[in-house]
Formats: C-alpha cells, sequence, structure tokens
C-alpha cells in the first residue's frame, strides 16, 4: 500500500460525517481519472434502495430519479454485484439492449448525465449483506496496480460509513486475530504474493493461505483484500 493511499485511509478513519467523507473521495478518485461515485447497500427485490444509501456522489437530479423509480432493480450494474466478489468496469455488466429494454433505459440516462463508464467494487457483508460502491469515470488508463488501491479505498470508505450509520449497540464484534495472521496479512497489504510471504516467514504456502482463511473467516469478508482492509480498519493491524 502506497503512502498517498494509506494517508486518505486514515483520513477517512478520522472523519465522523459522510460529508467529509465526501470531499476525501472526491479528491482521491480524480487522480485515477474518476469523478463521481455512490456507496450503498443493495436491497432485495422490490425494496427502496433509498434507506440502504450510505453516501451520494452523484448529480442530485440523476439521485432523485435512480432512487425514486427503482432503478437499482434493472441496473445491470447492480445487477453484477450479487454473482461475483470482484471488482468489474461497468462494461462488464453485460445485458442484451434489444431485449433487456429497462436495464438499457437505465444505463443511457445515465449516460445523458455524462456518466458512461465507471469501475464497480462489490462488498459482501455478514449475513449475506450485499454492498456496492460505484465509480464513475473511463478505466482506460486504470492500470491493475490503480485498481487494488480503488479497491482497497472503496471497501475502506463502505466499512468507515456503515460504522458511522450504525448504533453502536448493534457495532458486529470481531474475534482477534492471531499473532501470525497478523503477520501474514500485513504482508498482503504491503503487495506481497502468497510465494512471496511464504518465503518472508518461512511458513509453506499452504500455511499461508491458511491464514489468510482464518482471518477472512473471523472477520467476516469474501476475498484477501477485504480481509486486508477490514484487519486495518480496526486496528488489528497497523503498516
Amino acid at each position: 500500500m502506497n503512502s498517498e493511499l494509506m494517508t486518505t485511509i486514515e483520513a477517512v478513519q478520522h472523519q465522523t460525517s459522510g460529508e467529509a467523507i465526501r470531499d476525501i473521495l472526491y479528491r482521491a478518485i480524480s487522480s485515477y481519472g474518476l469523478d463521481r461515485f455512490i456507496i450503498s447497500g443493495l436491497p432485495d427485490r422490490g425494496q427502496d434502495v433509498r434507506p440502504f444509501v450510505l453516501l451520494s456522489g452523484w448529480p442530485d437530479e440523476w439521485y432523485q430519479r435512480y432512487t425514486r423509480l427503482g432503478y437499482v432493480h434493472l441496473d445491470p450494474v447492480a445487477r453484477h454485484c450479487f454473482t461475483t466478489t470482484l471488482p468489474f468496469d461497468w462494461s462488464e455488466a453485460g445485458y442484451d439492449p434489444t431485449s433487456d429494454l429497462p436495464a438499457k433505459r437505465v444505463m443511457d440516462e445515465a449516460a445523458e448525465f455524462g456518466m458512461h463508464d465507471g469501475f464497480c467494487i462489490p462488498v459482501h457483508m455478514e449475513g449475506g449483506m450485499q454492498g456496492v460502491v460505484s465509480l464513475v469515470g473511463s478505466t482506460a488508463e486504470v492500470d491493475e496496480h490503480s485498481r487494488l488501491e480503488l479497491h482497497m479505498l472503496a471497501l475502506y470508505a463502505h466499512g468507515r460509513l456503515r460504522y458511522l450509520n450504525m448504533p453502536g449497540s448493534e457495532q458486529p464484534r470481531r474475534r482477534a486475530i492471531t499473532l501470525r495472521e497478523s503477520e501474514v496479512l500485513k504482508w498482503a497489504a504491503s503487495g506481497k504474493t502468497a510465494g512471496e510471504i511464504a518465503v518472508i516467514t518461512g511458513l509453506s504456502e499452504r500455511t499461508v493461505n491458511q491464514h489468510c482463511v482464518n482471518a477472512q473467516t473471523k472477520l467476516g469478508t469474501k476475498n484477501r483484500t477485504h480481509t486486508v482492509v477490514e484487519a486495518i480498519r480496526h486496528r488489528l493491524i497497523t503498516l
């Protein structure tokens, strides 16, 4: 994790309002050529999305239309979040524009507000809850390293906003991770692969992967990146 990203994450951690986090995120994503975002939970079919929205950085007119008309249930990008734990470009959320006219309408209307392309990060939470961070802008020049940074920043911001929107009595309890699990996650946070961590720590690659899986189970996450982010957010590891 580079120092600039860590500084941004630390800044998010210290905010107590969505408005302050919104300003930080606008500045952060602009360095990747992105300019808008939404951070939300994804409701079950038929539910209103508005109670699930944690922070909107969309144009207000589009946000009001999208939420009022229940577009979240027609949006191919939102639907695709239920099929993957990995970030994806909006263009990867395939649909047939000749037969899926509601999905086409959502994407066409988004384009009217200058929202043609984007990068989406699914967030899988405890209890089967589903969330999303969707970033707006061209991803043509966003390389793999930058995508990983955006993935980590998005997960961190989503977690912080959930914390701010959740009464203290409802905060999930986090199980402590072991010293070995902490060590492995710290190296993973620095970008090391399981094989590289095995060489550094003297463990087998299989054992490294098992430590990651154990920490993932304790933190209620679905992939290694999210596990690292939650460990940082809950001060279980420091970088």
